[in-house]
Formats: C-alpha cells, structure tokens, sequence
C-alpha cells in the first residue's frame, strides 16, 4: 500500500469515524490493521461502541495512551 493510500485511508477514516482520534495504518496479526488511538479509557470505550471491527478492508484496533488522571495522591514512603 502506497503512503498516498494509506494518507487518503486516514483522512476518509477521520472524516466518517472521527477527527477526535489519531489513525495510524500497520501490519497486525491478522492483516492491515487501522489503529485507532482514541487518547484516554472513556473515549476508547466510546470508540469501541461506534467503530466498526472492519473497516475498507483493513481490521480495525481502538487503543488509548494516557491513563485517566486520578486525584488520589501517590504514594510518597517519606511521610509513612
């Protein structure tokens, strides 16, 4: 697949799946693979539910990079 491809692949995939994620095109397991980095849990669970398994022929994956902020301190062994 040709990066013009691939390019042309992730502007259609932003257009009907999404702008708010980032798309990469890679080799998987099983084929082609779209990820999809939806950025944080809750908007990869909500990615999870919209986007199809498939899509234009290439398996899709919905992954997060950030972990959810919590508000509970960490762990600090100089105040035990």
């Amino acid at each position: 697949m040709t990066h013009l491809k691939e390019d042309t692949l992730k502007l259609k995939a932003a257009i009907e799946l999404g702008s708010e994620y980032l798309y990469t095109i890679k080799n998987g397991g099983l084929g082609r693979t779209l990820v999809v980095d939806a950025g944080t849990p809750d908007n990869a669970r909500i990615a999870r539910k919209k986007i199809p398994s498939t899509w234009e022929g290439l398996y899709v994956l919905v992954i997060y990079s950030q972990a959810e902020e919590d508000d509970a301190p960490l762990y600090d062994p100089n105040l035990s």
